[in-house]
């Protein structure tokens, strides 16, 4: 159980601790103008181009919202030898995000996703650069190479996987026991069919169609029971399942579900909020000394601090504080309901 107090506390800790994001780093493009034409060349809007701008995303934005919440990151990727690889790599500078893990691959474009934006709002268009394909053994080795240098001053380890290509199967192998030898907990935002891949993490985050695709699952199968297919195939000690307006479930190897609801928030934009969690919930697990259910309510918190914002945003720790001091006004102790589960135990 947790309340105000205790939740403030381990906000004020987040300081104090170093968090390691491993995933595919993508710089977001806005192109921002006026579409008051047709082209004569085809029944397509016209863009007046007025201004760009750039921001982080993908496993960038893990680390940009864990520094945002005054924690310490290490980000370890890919960039290309290219313009797009040098404006990302000014951006994390200024944010403060260590970069001694990022590698520049001349024979890999960064990932770039440029929006074509409109005066009031509208996306008119999306240009994904990028290539999907798994990065090869020799990048593998120098990822490998630069963790193992830092592993021992990082607290956590996080995967953020968007599905291009930086997070094989072997490297995750590798890094998880990495993690396992030098007892640092691995939390996973997974992507994809094969969740063997992250098999021995500490934590993995799946949402509901996420775990339903991983699964085979039909729509709208119960959360209790992807979570429980995610555990029969996988060596994660817990499967956090984000069910969006029915909060999240939480199930770990002992058959016990914690179920905390969603926080009451309008919500104008759900996007970056799945990566808002993750990165609160990877603060406050080495932050709360491993209180899961205290870690994943504020993660909750965060997610609901960031749906109130417009596309990309932050979180900062005033800002999760309020959300919390509102919530728990009329609720002294959280509203959470812990039951027992039928398991599958794993065959060895």
């Amino acid at each position: 159980m947790y309340n105000k107090e205790s939740l403030f506390n381990i906000i004020d800790k987040y300081n104090q601790f170093n968090i390691l994001v491993i995933g595919d780093i993508i710089l977001d493009e806005y192109i921002w103008g006026r579409a008051t034409r047709l082209s004569p060349e085809a029944p397509v809007p016209v863009l007046d181009v007025k201004e760009h701008s750039y921001i982080l995303g993908g496993a960038a934005n893990v680390a940009n919202n864990i520094t945002a919440l005054k924690g310490n990151v290490f980000l370890c990727g890919i960039i290309g030898d290219d313009t797009y690889g040098k404006e990302l790599t000014d951006i994390l500078n200024n944010t403060g995000i260590n970069i001694s893990c990022l590698i520049s691959d001349k024979k890999r474009p960064t990932t770039v996703k440029t929006r074509l934006i409109a005066h009031n709002h509208q996306q008119l268009a999306r240009v994904d650069r990028e290539q999907r394909t798994p990065i090869n053994n020799s990048i593998e080795e120098k990822i490998s190479t630069k963790v193992l240098k830092i592993i021992n001053s990082v607290d956590l380890v996080v995967f953020s996987d968007y599905a291009k290509g930086v997070l094989t199967h072997s490297l995750c192998q590798n890094i998880i026991q990495l993690a396992q030898n030098y007892k640092k907990p691995v939390l996973v935002d997974p992507k994809g069919l094969d969740y063997t891949k992250y098999a021995g993490a500490t934590l993995i985050t799946p949402n509901r169609q996420e775990a339903e695709t991983a699964t085979k699952s039909p729509i709208d199968t119960s959360p209790e029971k992807l979570a429980n297919a995610l555990y029969e195939t996988l060596n994660i000690a817990n499967i956090l399942v984000t069910l969006g307006e029915d909060g999240i479930l939480l199930y770990n190897d002992g058959g016990e579900i914690t179920r905390i609801p969603a926080v009451t928030s309008e919500v104008y934009d759900v996007t970056g909020a799945g990566d808002s969690l993750l990165s609160a919930l990877a603060l406050s697990i080495p932050a709360s000394d491993n209180n899961l259910e205290a870690s994943i309510a504020l993660g909750n918190y965060s997610a609901g601090v960031a749906v109130r914002k417009i596309g990309t945003t932050t979180v900062s720790p005033d800002e999760l504080k309020n959300i919390i001091k509102h919530d728990l006004l009329e609720k002294p102790e959280a509203p959470v309901r812990h039951e027992k589960a039928f398991i599958h135990k794993r065959t060895k």
